[in-house]
């Protein structure tokens, strides 16, 4: 469950290269990696709670541009979706620095905004101390919605989708 991305900024201004989301059994935890063409990986770890909270601010934000069918028909989500960009593989053993340490940070808050030139704006943030932000224009919005889904599934969490309402069941 990776998608890739050559041009969406990243952490810290980085140019984003890949984001994956996988279900860690041991932990009963989402482990989101992100990956910068600059080498550094961002690792967060997101429980139950935390995911239904952020798939709610994903798809809040996704309904302000029409819903998933109208991101997912636009040419570039299909664009991107013809390259393969959801069935690349992570690429283990690449990073070069891990700005929040190998082990990575517990998400305990989420930041988001939208700005002037439309691109959401993200933070995954521990409770205290320095996260992750992503910067996702409307196709990554889209991809990143896909990949934590997922990881929902994966985890067999059942996490509504029917709305904003995140309930967990």
């Amino acid at each position: 469950m990776t998608t890739e991305s050559t041009t969406a900024p990243g952490p810290a201004g980085e140019p984003l290269h890949q984001i994956n989301v996988t279900y860690v059994p041991a932990e009963d935890r989402l482990m989101l990696r992100v990956s910068t063409r600059g080498g550094n990986e961002y690792r967060v770890w997101m429980t139950r709670r935390f995911t239904g909270l952020l798939h709610n601010v994903l798809v809040k934000e996704m309904e302000k541009h029409g819903g998933v069918p109208t991101i997912a028909s636009s040419q570039e989500t299909r664009t991107m979706f013809k390259k393969g960009a959801m069935e690349k593989h992570f690429e283990e053993d690449k990073a070069q620095g891990f700005p929040l340490g190998q082990r990575g940070v517990l998400a305990f808050k989420i930041a988001a905004a939208t700005t002037a030139d439309g691109t959401f704006v993200v933070q995954l943030l521990p409770q205290s101390g320095q996260g992750v932000t992503l910067n996702l224009n409307k196709t990554l919005l889209f991809m990143f919605h896909n990949l934590l889904a997922q990881g929902i599934a994966q985890a067999a969490w059942r996490i509504d989708d029917g709305g904003t309402s995140g309930k967990l069941h």
